[in-house]
């Protein structure tokens, strides 16, 4: 009995202990053992659990219900059922012969067995229907086997039952069991974006080390967790520690070189670095693996730019536009490669950031009217939406072999970047004229930019009028409103011109220009096919050295090509043919060739352009040649 009671304390105290450890330490020890087996799921475990329960309640229930138990159970002599329980039990005639004579003495017998004792003190005679010891043996034989039956039937259903409930334990107790463990098995994932969530938290604050301190901290719980390295290297990144990061970056990719995050942020630190050749080869290997990256294309587009390497550039963009149309930043990227291979536009003489130029224009006339031009540019850009551009002019005029006139002037220009769409600039000057006389100038600028190729400005300005050695006698100037349009995709180049200015001797003008020019090609060489209107009003005609008809028309066809050699030269070759008239007279035929080139050499550019004109010139002459070069450093 000691024994048997030391047993099943002992078999009762190892579920106990399991249940303790579930309970205090259940989730150590279950990542213990999720780690040694990774693919097991909390169903299949509550499968292999059930199984088992059910097996082991069929056997106990064989066991209860096998006629050798139900020997040693169910026996009359170790049946618990009083026998006064069968008092009043009338028994049919069994089917089996055995139970024949039993069954005919109770048939005859009406009675019951149990009054017999009494019925016989009653009557005072004592004497039974039957003899007395027959109907005895009778009934204690019957007794027995009915006594035998009926414990048989109620061990059998306790058996039952207690294998039902037994069966039932076993299963909610392998429920409980696994309910207890899916959080284990759940843990360590919420954990982990928990841990995240906190460092992403703390970066955007900029705590650094706050959010190194909590991913180092869930590394410790989580070793070798994918996502809490990759983070960690972002902050590292976000901290300028790049040696760290790109350590950590490698160490993920050594354990998987498949994995597709760690490898692009590889390339973007080692872009940073200036380690553009390492990096391209990181982003080729992700378009390889998947034509569809579009953070990929756009890092190997912007190194391949920053290289000055645009052919391949172009070649890269284009193929990434084909999967992602709708990019902004590749057609942001597209647009500057299309700009940049056409230097010539209007829109590349306007303000640059941080460019210092010089240039030198001369022009000569069949009237003998010479002029030379020498100036000097310095274009800043002052914190973020500010620019500023600053110009020295010095002009000499003269005609044929005689005295020269000088004029010299200064006009700074700001430029101030409200919205994304709206710029404002404003400046002003000074103006030296050939008598040392002086005189204001000014000017203020709207500039709208809705689109990346759109640009709209207008204005109010005062300038200095001096096309030719005469004019500079007058000390001429113009003022009013002037306004532009400009713009230039792919393939179309679209500008157009409108002024009213009042001169100070009294005239008043109006002039209107348009150009239309159609681009067809390719990037490295295209022909273009266009128009060209230009038309100019007077209200006075004075003989002061400026052209001033009253009316002045002309309708030029314009046709050429341009062409690009590999980074280093852009070139545009134009010719325009067509018909003027001035003032009411009849067209006559008119034409311009124009010729400007470009060289590229890294920061540096350089331009040599060449115009000739058969047409009517603001000097009154209707030949004209004119030569320009420049030099300016992009810092």
């Amino acid at each position: 009995m000691d024994s048997g009671r030391n047993g099943g304390e002992a078999s009762h105290s190892r579920p106990r202990r399991l249940v303790d450890i579930l309970a205090h330490g259940g989730p150590s020890f279950l990542r213990r053992r999720t780690k040694k087996l990774p693919s097991v799921k909390p169903g299949m475990l509550l499968i292999g659990l059930f199984l088992p329960a059910l097996r082991l309640c069929s056997c106990v229930k064989n066991f209860f219900l096998s006629d050798d138990c139900m020997g040693q159970l169910g026996s009359p002599r170790q049946s618990n059922i009083p026998s006064v329980w069968l008092s009043g039990v009338r028994v049919g005639a069994p089917r089996a012969a055995r139970w024949t004579a039993p069954a005919a003495v109770m048939q005859y017998n009406t009675g019951n067995a149990s009054d017999l004792s009494s019925r016989k003190w009653r009557t005072g005679t004592g004497r039974p229907l039957i003899s007395e010891p027959a109907a005895l043996t009778a009934v204690r034989s019957c007794l027995q086997r009915i006594r035998s039956s009926t414990s048989r039937r109620v061990v059998k259903k306790r058996a039952m039952i207690r294998s039902s409930i037994l069966s039932v334990s076993l299963a909610f107790a392998a429920i409980l069991l696994v309910g207890e463990m899916q959080p284990a098995w759940g843990q360590e994932e919420p954990s982990v974006q928990q841990s995240i969530a906190a460092a992403q938290a703390a970066l955007r604050h900029r705590h650094y080390l706050q959010a190194i301190r909590t991913l180092d901290d869930s590394l410790q719980r989580f070793p070798g967790n994918t996502q809490l390295r990759l983070e960690l290297g972002r902050v590292y990144v976000y901290q300028r520690q790049d040696r760290k990061a790109i350590e950590v970056f490698r160490a993920i990719l050594r354990d998987d070189p498949s994995k597709r995050e760690p490898k692009l942020e590889l390339a973007r630190v080692l872009s940073f670095n200036g380690k553009y050749e390492a990096a391209n080869q990181l982003f080729h290997e992700l378009l390889v693996t998947n034509a569809n990256d579009e953070a990929a294309a756009i890092g190997l587009v912007r190194n391949l730019l920053i290289q000055k390497t645009r052919d391949k550039a172009r070649r890269e963009v284009e193929q990434a536009l084909a999967h992602h149309p709708n990019s902004l930043r590749l057609q942001e990227y597209r647009d500057d490669l299309l700009k940049n291979q056409s230097p010539l536009s209007a829109s590349r003489e306007g303000i640059a950031p941080d460019r210092l130029q010089a240039d030198a224009i001369y022009f000569g006339d069949s009237a003998g009217n010479r002029v030379f031009r020498a100036g000097q540019r310095f274009d800043l850009q002052v914190g973020r939406n500010i620019t500023n551009s600053f110009r020295l002019d010095e002009k000499s005029l003269w005609v044929s072999q005689g005295p020269k006139a000088n004029i010299f002037s200064v006009n700074d220009e700001g430029r101030v970047h409200l919205t994304r769409w709206l710029f404002i600039g404003g400046g002003g000057g000074i103006v030296r004229f050939a008598d040392n006389s002086n005189a204001a100038l000014y000017r203020g600028t709207l500039i709208l930019h809705p689109f990346k190729s759109f640009w709209l400005q207008g204005g109010f300005s005062r300038i200095p009028i001096t096309p030719t050695f005469q004019s500079a006698q007058f000390d001429l100037l113009a003022e009013g409103w002037w306004s532009r349009f400009d713009w230039q995709s792919t393939s179309w180049r679209i500008s157009a011109d409108f002024s009213k200015q009042h001169y100070s001797d009294s005239n008043r003008t109006q002039r209107e220009d348009a150009e239309v020019l159609r681009w067809i090609g390719k990037s490295h060489f295209a022909v273009g096919l266009g128009y060209q209107y230009a038309h100019s009003s007077f209200t006075q005609t004075f003989a002061n050295g400026y052209f001033n008809p009253n009316q002045y028309h002309s309708h030029l066809g314009l046709g050429g090509f341009r062409l690009a050699i590999g980074e280093f030269y852009r070139g545009e070759y134009i010719a325009e043919y067509g018909a003027q008239t001035v003032d009411q007279n009849p067209y006559q035929s008119a034409w311009e060739a124009t010729v400007k080139n470009r060289f590229l050499l890294g920061k540096l550019e350089m331009g040599a352009d060449y115009m000739y004109s058969h047409l009517a010139q603001s000097t009154g002459a209707f030949r004209a040649q004119v030569g320009r070069v420049s030099v300016a450093y992009r810092f």
